[in-house]
């Protein structure tokens, strides 16, 4: 059997081969209409993140390097901090010696001056002693010599004279 070309052509499924061709065109026209233009807005997209992510990326790392910056100068400044504390207590140290130094000195140069206030006012009451001492030596005699002496009379004034010189004295 031979078949004839217009056999064939009777024979076949025009539906099938109409659906055929416009698949084909119908995926051409997605292709080119369709999925070019989705495929570049969805490369162009991936390259826009990407993009960010590398943007993320560089903040990230700049963010590390102003928080390393910070952490470095926040350090400096404690150094800092602990050396402007360790000379303000020196130089508190150095005043509160040299404080207690002249407040020694002065004390030492009010005691030295009461010394020689307190011996001078015990030479002072000391002469005034022997000067009240004399008076009443030479009051003392110029009443035995001014009358006769009798036993009496030399134990009654020998009892004044002790009885005033006897307080002084005791001090």
């Amino acid at each position: 059997m031979t078949l004839e070309w217009g056999t064939i052509i009777k024979n076949l499924n025009w539906t099938l081969i109409l659906n055929v061709v416009a698949f084909a065109l119908l995926v051409w026209l997605l292709k080119h209409l369709l999925y070019k233009p989705v495929l570049a807005w969805l490369d162009g997209r991936r390259k826009l993140e990407e993009g960010r992510l590398r943007d993320a990326a560089a903040a990230q790392a700049q963010a590390q390097r102003l928080l390393e910056e910070r952490e470095a100068l926040l350090a400096e400044a404690n150094r800092r901090a602990r050396a402007i504390v360790t000379q303000a207590e020196a130089e508190a140290q150095g005043i509160l010696r040299d404080a207690r130094r002249e407040a020694r000195t002065q004390v030492q140069a009010l005691l030295a001056e009461g010394e020689k206030a307190a011996a001078r006012l015990r030479e002072e009451a000391l002469a005034d002693l022997r000067r009240s001492y004399a008076e009443l030596i030479v009051l003392g005699a110029s009443k035995v010599l001014a009358r006769e002496v009798r036993a009496g009379d030399h134990e009654r004034l020998l009892a004044e004279l002790t009885e005033r010189l006897g307080p002084r004295l005791l001090q």
